[in-house]
């Protein structure tokens, strides 16, 4: 028998395991306010011209996932027995795929259970000379902004299989950089003031529990579709060309207003307008829900997820009108909003209903309507891929295809009956905007979409 001693070879290191992650407090709302009638998912719609390859473009997705975990996770109890994010059984994402005027299926129904699925759904209709892309993401998983890069690497990956790579490098990915988005949504050491006690507005948080504001006004009088439109996703847009951008911005400025504040008064005008050509004479408060990024220099993650709060934005029915008060007072407010959109009372509340019973958070989650209208202002998303792609003829070019179209509107909570987009890809001003499909038809949400538009042309056409 041999005497000889085996050498001995050092084990390679094992990676730490990234999983399971504690939920952060936005994390946590998304999912009390989450309701199989009221899912909190949100649709990005892409549409591209050229002839899709259905290899690479299937191929390229699990590529681009990789570098999101969070899309490819459930959540379940873990350490201490809390709800976290864990890596998911069946991670795999299926490709619905269907003729170009085929109907989105949804044999789950809209809602995702991150309990069993993973938090993404994609559909693709195509001819041989266009394609649509449809995802759904739950909210919890990530923002509007971790979805955008997450399809920016998926067109990444894409054009870099079709033999047409782009020319920049994707960024070197850090499964770690999750770590970094908790303390990021929500620094409490924010809220202390210089003898250390924890500060917020009473005032405000007292107002989220207490008053519900005034939901957008049903149609009163409806004329039966002939042909009814499918309610899911259910998107009308309008679009304004590039003069009228141009010409929008101006008269914003000269307004004092940037675009986006423009947008919102005129929202909150046409939605007094509209109240009361439906007859609504009931006083009370509109109230706009808008996400704020909370992303900084040091915390620009390359990964999908979950980095915004919401600002709420009230005023009185009878302030709802175009006029330099409500102008003066909109500009205030966001200018202020921009420098502390780190320590808002809505996040401060969310991580103290962390610490309250599962039925009770839920309860408030569920019953409040915080507000009458989401609003996000989506700018171009494709400046928030990961990299720059190629243009051509002032379109993105991913591959052998051309991005035409791109846009989605946020989740729909329950009694907030309209979510609205802002997208300016392309140079122009494109609005989107779903109504709550159980009070408004699609015909519906156009009307009212109509009215909002005309509100804004309005002012367009006083400057002619």
């Amino acid at each position: 028998m041999s005497t000889a001693v085996s050498p001995q070879i050092a084990a390679p290191a094992r990676a730490p395991r990234l999983f399971p992650l504690y939920l952060t407090p936005f994390e946590e709302y998304m999912l009390w306010d989450d309701r199989t009638d009221y899912p909190m998912t949100f649709v990005v719609k892409m549409e591209f011209d050229g002839k899709l390859n259905r290899d690479a473009i299937t191929d390229a997705l699990p590529k681009a996932l990789s570098r999101h975990p969070l899309l490819q996770a459930n959540v379940k109890l873990a350490k201490g027995n809390r709800s976290c994010w864990v890596a998911a059984e069946q991670p795999h994402v299926e490709i619905s795929w269907g003729t170009i005027d085929q109907p989105l299926e949804l044999p789950r129904g809209e809602a995702i259970n991150l309990g069993r699925e993973v938090g993404l759904r994609v559909w693709i209709r195509a001819t041989e000379d266009r394609c649509v892309i449809t995802t759904q993401f739950h909210h919890a998983t990530c923002d509007g902004i971790g979805a955008y890069q997450m399809l920016g690497d998926w067109l990444w990956f894409y054009a870099d299989l079709v033999g047409e790579p782009v020319e920049s490098s994707l960024p070197k990915f850090d499964p770690w950089q999750l770590r970094m988005r908790v303390k990021a949504a929500y620094n409490i050491d924010l809220y202390r003031d210089k003898d250390g006690k924890i500060t917020y507005d009473r005032s405000e948080a007292a107002m989220m529990a207490m008053q519900t504001m005034q939901s957008l006004a049903p149609v009163r009088s409806r004329k039966l579709d002939a042909a009814p439109e499918p309610l899911f996703p259910g998107v009308c847009d309008f679009e304004f060309d590039k003069a009228q951008y141009k010409k929008l911005r101006h008269i914003a400025a000269a307004r004092g207003q940037a675009t986006n504040e423009l947008l919102i008064q005129q929202l909150l005008v046409s939605l007094n307008t509209w109240s009361k050509k439906q007859g609504e004479r009931h006083r009370g408060q509109y109230c706009i829900m808008m996400p704020m990024d909370l992303r900084d220099a040091d915390t620009r993650l390359c990964t999908a997820a979950n980095l915004v709060t919401y600002a709420l934005i009230r005023r009185r029915r009878r302030d709802c009108a175009d006029s330099p008060k409500l102008i003066e007072s909109l500009a205030q407010e966001l200018l202020k909003l921009k420098h502390t959109r780190h320590k808002t009372t809505f996040m401060y509340v969310m991580a103290f209903l962390v610490r309250l019973p599962t039925w009770l958070k839920r309860g408030f989650a569920s019953r409040r309507r915080l507000a009458t209208a989401i609003v996000s202002n989506t700018g171009d998303p494709t400046k928030r891929f990961s990299v720059p792609f190629p243009m051509k003829n002032g379109l993105l070019r991913a591959g052998n295809l051309l991005l035409t179209d791109i846009h989605g509107v946020p989740p729909m909570r329950n009694g907030t009956r309209l979510t609205i987009s802002v997208f300016t890809y392309r140079h122009v001003l494109k609005i989107c905007l779903r109504c709550d499909p159980k009070h408004f038809t699609v015909a519906d949400s156009r009307a009212f979409l109509a009215h909002y538009i005309a509100s804004i042309k309005s002012m367009l056409e006083a400057r002619l």
